[in-house]
């Protein structure tokens, strides 16, 4: 590994740069955002103007986007990552986006010689910055094997998923999961609140309790501390929502729960929640309740 390419210096992609960069791979890297790429550069990434410029230094590049219609300019644009890379190479993507989409790239880019690798992610920003990631990586066993080296770097657990698209198919029905499951959570505390339990004491008993989650257990003692800095943001939620919607629309499958959730992700982000943690959807319960669980900040 001696330079690797990276799309996308945000907060995830920048906690790779800074990975990478303490393990000592130089990194050639490229984000819309000035402060973004910035803040790369003092790190000691070398920043290029364009993604197709760097794919045009490197033979692996590493894409962290917001969404799959950046993802498909970025990629199929014009000077883009397939127009613009070393035929051989290797484009690995990490968004958060439909499978549909990582399949349409990787067709274009099998065309023009170049190898993709679907990967979803787990994890926030310090995780990424520690390489304690945890990647779903779909695509030829032999190209994984290829980049497992880098991909340990990165991350400290890899599940193989199959063919193209499936890591991406993973992370979307996982993250329904934690939305609704964060949902859910947000109704039921509110109902023990409004019935007289004290917040803390609440907390404490379905924290060890059979209908507690890895989201409650972290998330909702920030709730009753009143804190709601983002490390997940109510609109980063609310895009995921809708992008599992147009997904299970796409396969003709009926979902039931789904919507609902993507309301209440909505009535917040539309309550001015979207840059709040998105344990948020809990304010939306308290003003139904006339209640509040958490202290006021």
């Amino acid at each position: 590994m001696n330079e690797i390419g990276l799309i996308g210096l945000g907060n995830i992609g920048g906690g790779m740069c800074k990975r990478l960069l303490d393990r000592g791979i130089a990194v050639v890297g490229f984000d819309v955002s000035s402060e973004a790429a910035n803040a790369a550069a003092e790190l000691g990434a070398k920043i290029e103007p364009s993604p197709g410029a760097v794919a045009q230094r490197v033979d692996v590049v590493v894409t962290s986007l917001p969404n799959p219609a950046i993802v498909r300019d970025v990629y199929l644009g014009s000077g883009g990552l397939v127009a613009k890379a070393r035929r051989g190479s290797t484009l690995i993507e990490t968004s958060t986006i439909d499978p549909h989409t990582i399949r349409h790239v990787a067709e274009a880019a099998a065309a023009a010689g170049v190898d993709i690798l679907d990967v979803a992610l787990s994890g926030e920003p310090p995780q990424a910055i520690l390489g304690e990631l945890v990647f779903q990586v779909g695509g030829a066993d032999d190209l994984i094997d290829r980049h497992l080296d880098l991909l340990q770097v990165l991350a400290k657990k890899i599940n193989r998923t199959g063919g193209i698209g499936t890591a991406k198919t993973v992370k979307l029905v996982n993250n329904l999961m934690s939305l609704g499951n964060v949902a859910v959570a947000a109704e039921a505390f509110v109902l023990g609140v409004k019935c007289g339990m004290e917040p803390k004491r609440l907390y404490d008993i379905l924290s060890v309790s059979g209908g507690r989650s890895a989201h409650f257990i972290s998330g909702f003692q920030k709730v009753i501390e009143g804190e709601y800095r983002a490390s997940f943001k109510t609109s980063l939620a609310l895009k995921d929502i809708n992008l599992i919607l147009d997904l299970a629309k796409e396969e003709h499958y009926a979902v039931q729960l789904a919507p609902v959730i993507a309301s209440l992700y909505r009535n917040a982000v539309e309550q001015g929640l979207g840059e709040d943690n998105f344990t948020s959807v809990v304010k939306g319960y308290e003003a139904t309740a006339g209640i509040q669980v958490g202290t006021s900040r």
